[in-house]
């Protein structure tokens, strides 16, 4: 039996159900609507609560986890004489993975006889949730901790995530991208293509015009830059948009048909950074660049 486990964070994105499947305990971050602190619980319900929230106007924010989680967290494995790897939120954007090295040293000087690795995944959403189920199965192949940590950071660049968003307004309330560009792109019905650079960051690409092109430009993204065997599965997130995400995924189907595709629901904290209709896809490939 494996001497050690595997933790996360909420920002996974894989959906409540898929975690209790995989056995994982994740921390979560938090939203805040209408003046009330919610934790980030992976269920639709809370997702789609937001969503709805945010198409009426509401502002919705987030904080990241604190150290006293993962204190709260860890201690029953290391009293249980387990090891940890946590496969952390991009540092890029959040700064929980700060949270858990804080949380790392204190209790390392408590139990100096266990181990905690962190992994900055420089991931986010379902490109987390793909890293950390591609982790797993690297343990459950019989790695040891000091090897499944190194594949994990061998690993991580090489997620590539491509994203899309319905309105740019989304993004303009977190600052991603100015006013007048987000007015004026709604307007003319330009889409952007984004994807994550390797400091873990959400970097606009390139604009097209309508949605349906900045799909298939996530397609053409994939089919340019995956290595085709070392996908088990893709991955697409949505944010209350399913019917874009079974389309992209029939795109991918024909074109890989070989390669399951797994959705997700994109979760009430992401989901209030990029906005409803945002639709990702998420891949191993080639490793990023800034």
């Amino acid at each position: 039996m494996a001497d050690y486990v595997i933790t996360t964070d909420s920002t996974v994105d894989l959906g409540a159900k898929r975690m209790e499947e995989l056995g994982v305990l994740f921390t979560t971050l938090t939203y805040f609507y209408q003046g009330i602190a919610y934790p980030d619980d992976m269920r639709e319900e809370s997702a789609l609560k937001i969503y709805n929230a945010m198409r009426g106007g509401e502002v919705v924010t987030t904080s990241q986890a604190n150290p006293e989680q993962f204190l709260a967290l860890w201690p029953e494995f290391l009293d249980a004489g387990k090891d940890i790897l946590y496969i952390g939120f991009s540092s890029g954007l959040s700064g929980t993975v700060n949270s858990a090295l804080l949380a790392k040293q204190q209790l390392e000087a408590q139990y100096p006889e266990r181990r905690i690795y962190i992994v900055d995944s420089l991931c986010a959403s379902g490109g987390e949730g793909m890293f950390l189920q591609h982790v797993l199965l690297k343990k459950e192949g019989g790695a040891t901790l000091e090897e499944c940590y190194r594949f994990a950071e061998a690993l991580k660049l090489r997620v590539n995530h491509w994203y899309t968003v319905s309105e740019l307004s989304y993004l303009r309330r977190g600052g991603r991208v100015s006013a007048a560009a987000a007015l004026f792109a709604d307007i003319l019905g330009i889409k952007p293509v984004m994807n994550m650079d390797d400091t873990g960051h959400l970097i606009p690409r390139e604009k097209v015009k309508g949605r349906r092109t900045a799909i298939k430009r996530m397609l053409e993204h994939l089919a340019e830059l995956a290595d085709i065997g070392d996908n088990p599965f893709f991955h697409i997130t949505h944010a209350d948009c399913m019917e874009d995400a079974q389309y992209l995924k029939g795109m991918l189907n024909e074109r890989f048909p070989s390669i399951p595709v797994h959705i997700s629901m994109v979760g009430a904290v992401i989901g209030s950074h990029c906005g409803p209709g945002t639709l990702a896809l998420f891949f191993i490939g080639k490793p990023r660049v800034a």
